[in-house]
């Protein structure tokens, strides 16, 4: 929700970007104007409209679209600017840019904001016939009996318009929703809807037909209630697991049998969980209900029945003095280009506000990337590029709106997003997805650069700042990211557990619909032949989120809401990913700062500072660990780091209260490894056998200290032997690296001359400049 705090925060945003915009320099070049006094008759020549008012501004975006294409068509021979002025623009319908809108390099075309002003596009629709319910619904709560107001939608979009959500100007309404409720305990049905690494552990069959997933869930005593608008309730959950959640309407409730059906397949089937792979505490699945009339019940709250086309709320004042506004449209733009053959190029956006977008909704047929936590072609965002080069989305806000904000799907080379603001969103606010595992390999060279992320995934709580996926060569560069119920940036291509088990598992959303399944095919079959064949050496070719630089971020406040996250996650993706100077601090709960999950190849983690967290880092896959400070984290490595090598690291704690535990894991046991990591440990007792580094192949010119010093360890001692050291003269030296406190405090993470880090080569990082400038101004 927007506090007045926030507000002021987000006016003072404004202030610095318009700034910015004024004082750019008009080259000499073609300009139009949009105006909300303009016409779409006129020839946007002119800023205002003339005294005869027979000329002057456009006055939407598709009417300047129409008139830069046709000057485009007499030949382009100068930059062309559309100067949006001050106001707010309603759009009933996405904004398509073709190839035939495109610019060129020597002459880009640009929507930007008019110097100095706030030009503001809405996906919503505005009902002002708010009236006193004269009689309420069936249902409804005694609280709230004689309280409402209603509306209706235009007859027209009956059966069209589906609302999900409701704001007061800028401010969120929450939808009716129930305490919270179990679902009825009941014996485990095998339907193969779990992680498909399950069942490859399982030795599933691969030849084994497509199974069909359950849409069922069994509920308990009078929990779901049967009615006319059915269809219209959604459930909020966590199927089985911690780290995501579904949104899902219903299909029909069975009140004899106290079963309900989804629309569509829950990610995964509900708890009770297999038993031949989990060991949950809990045999039974919490969940909510929402858009129900039994269940509204507070101020503030609304219900929509799309069979009368009525919206009943609750309102905290009366809604003649609200600015309800209800998300229409869910695309406002799409950037789209002719697939391979011509994108569309030279575009840029900048300046513009953006709200109140449609929230996404899963359908029968959709596709999903890992875990469901984003989409995969979807137009679920304001701004996509899809099939597109060479663009720029600059000095935008995308705000108070309840889906994702920004999508670079398939084929997209090139394009920049900077200096913007994505803040009070239902979704991601950044997502690239490049072509589903396959050689088709398009998505890559785009940057990401000095945005600003709060408070997005507010209904979809899994939703990250940034979603990478199947996309390469990226630079992720001085953005900050708060505020966010689950990860802050996420890598993630597809697992080999999907790639081997397509036959039994097609029917599942998440990446297996997005599978290029003919170039697939011949990796699979010499996968299978292998000793191994999950090893992901068989499946690079066909993943490709690789060589990314993600360096200068600041993300802290993340995992509000959900479990088994981090501020920067990974998983299967391709190698030589470089993860450099980044802040994390303050990330309360989660598997870490950050974390190289299930089937991660090859990475480089240097320089970088995590600060107050639960833990500093997780890791099951291969990865350098070089000058990286951790200070003050509860643990600081988890599972197999075994496959870690790490030099001029420093672990660090100066806080007695905390007892910073070292625990490993072996995901993946490896006896011999395990037998040397023992060989290399200089003394034994409980403290020396559970820390991480008796599992690093590798541990040199590297620091630790601990307020509590463990029992059996003094000052000066090396914790590793020359077995384990290489070439270096110190593996792993217990000292205090007598870091410069009051530096520390502007983020400059320096040591008094007299460190011992000085003499084993280990750097000071300099993290003053980290994160987004954006942010500086908003606080």
């Amino acid at each position: 929700m927007l506090s007045e705090e926030r507000l002021k925060r987000m006016k003072n945003y404004i202030v610095i970007i318009s700034l910015a915009l004024a004082n750019v320099v008009i080259a000499e070049q073609t300009t139009f104007y949009i105006s909300p006094e303009g016409n779409d008759a006129w020839s946007g020549s002119l800023s205002e409209a003339n005294i005869a008012k027979s000329n002057g501004p456009l006055a939407t975006l598709e009417g300047a679209r129409k008139a830069v294409r046709a000057r485009i068509e007499e030949g382009l021979i100068q930059p062309i600017k559309v100067l949006i002025r001050n106001g707010e623009y309603a759009l009933d319908s996405t904004v398509v840019f073709s190839k035939e809108d495109s610019g060129t390099k020597a002459c880009p075309i640009s929507y930007e904001a008019y110097p100095g002003e706030k030009p503001v596009f809405t996906g919503a629709k505005t009902l002002k016939n708010w009236q006193p319910c004269a009689i309420d619904p069936a249902g409804l709560p005694e609280v709230a009996q004689g309280k409402l107001y209603t509306t209706s939608i235009p007859e027209e979009l009956r059966g069209i318009w589906q609302i999900t959500t409701l704001y007061d100007g800028l401010i969120l309404l929450a939808r009716s929703r129930s305490k919270q409720f179990m679902t009825a305990d009941r014996p485990f049905v095998e339907d193969y809807n779990c992680q498909p690494k399950e069942y490859y552990n399982l030795k599933l069959d691969p030849e084994t037909p497509a199974a069909v997933f359950s849409r069922e869930i069994h509920y308990q005593n009078n929990d779901l209630l049967p009615g006319k608008n059915i269809r219209d309730i959604e459930i909020f959950l966590k199927p089985c697991h911690s780290w995501m959640v579904n949104m899902l309407s219903l299909e029909r409730i069975d009140v004899q049998s106290r079963i309900a059906w989804f629309s569509v397949p829950p990610t995964y089937h509900l708890l009770p969980a297999n038993p031949r792979y989990h060991k949950f505490r809990y045999k039974t699945n919490p969940y909510y209900i929402e858009n129900s009339i039994e269940h509204l019940d507070e101020p503030g709250e609304w219900v929509f029945n799309s069979q009368k086309g009525t919206i009943y709320l609750w309102p905290k004042r009366p809604p003649m003095e609200s600015d309800i506004r209800i998300p229409f449209l869910q695309e406002f733009i799409r950037v789209e280009g002719i697939e391979d053959k011509t994108p569309v190029r030279f575009l840029t956006f900048a300046g513009l506000t953006f709200h109140h977008g449609l929230r996404n909704t899963i359908r029968e047929g959709d596709k999903c990337l890992q875990h469901d936590w984003e989409m995969y072609d979807k137009g679920n965002a304001i701004v996509r590029f899809r099939h597109a080069e060479d663009c720029t989305v600059r000095a935008c806000e995308f705000t108070c709106s309840s889906g994702t904000g920004v999508r670079l799907d398939l084929h997209c080379q090139r394009i920049t997003v900077a200096d913007s603001l994505f803040a009070y969103l239902g979704g991601t606010g950044i997502v690239l997805a490049g072509y589903g595992p396959g050689l088709k390999d398009e998505n890559h060279h785009n940057k990401i650069l000095n945005n600003y992320f709060h408070h997005v995934g507010e209904i979809y709580w899994h939703s990250p700042g940034i979603f990478v996926s199947q996309s390469t060569h990226n630079l992720i560069s001085h953005n900050t990211i708060h505020d966010v119920g689950y990860t802050g940036i996420i890598v993630s291509d597809c697992r080999p557990h999907e790639l081997l088990l397509h036959k039994p598992l097609a029917n599942r959303r998440e990446w297996i619909s997005t599978f290029r399944l003919d170039e697939c095919l011949p990796f699979i079959e010499k996968a299978w032949k292998q000793e191994e064949p999950r090893d992901m050496e068989n499946f690079l070719p066909l993943l490709h989120s690789r060589n990314n630089r993600i360096e200068y971020n600041e993300i802290y406040n993340v995992m509000l809401l959900l479990g088994d996250g981090n501020g920067l996650y990974f998983s299967a993706m391709g190698k030589n990913n470089r993860v450099y100077r980044n802040y994390f601090h303050n990330i309360a709960k989660g598997a870490g700062s950050f974390r190289l999950d299930d089937d991660t190849t090859f990475a480089v983690f240097e320089e970088n500072v995590s600060i107050n967290c639960n833990k500093w880092c997780e890791i099951k896959g291969p990865v350098e660990l070089i000058n990286n400070f951790a200070i003050n984290n509860h643990n600081y490595i988890q599972n197999t780091p075994y496959l870690a090598s790490g030099e001029r690291n420093v672990y660090y704690n100066d806080d007695p209260k905390l007892n910073p535990g070292f625990k490993t894991k072996a995901a993946r046991p490896n006896e011999e490894m395990a037998a040397k990591s023992k060989e290399g440990v200089r003394k034994e007792g409980a403290f020396l056998l559970n820390a991480f580094w008796t599992f690093l192949p590798r541990c040199e010119n590297s620091l630790v200290f601990l307020a509590n010093t463990p029992e059996g360890v003094k000052p000066g001692d090396d914790l590793v032997t020359d077995s384990r050291r290489g070439d270096a003269k110190v593996g792993m030296l217990y000292a205090d690296p007598l870091f410069d406190k009051e530096a520390m405090k502007q983020k400059i993470f320096r040591f008094r001359d007299d460190s011992p880090a000085k003499k084993l080569g280990i750097k000071e990082i300099n993290l003053s400049e980290v994160g987004s400038t954006l942010a500086k101004y908003t606080r």
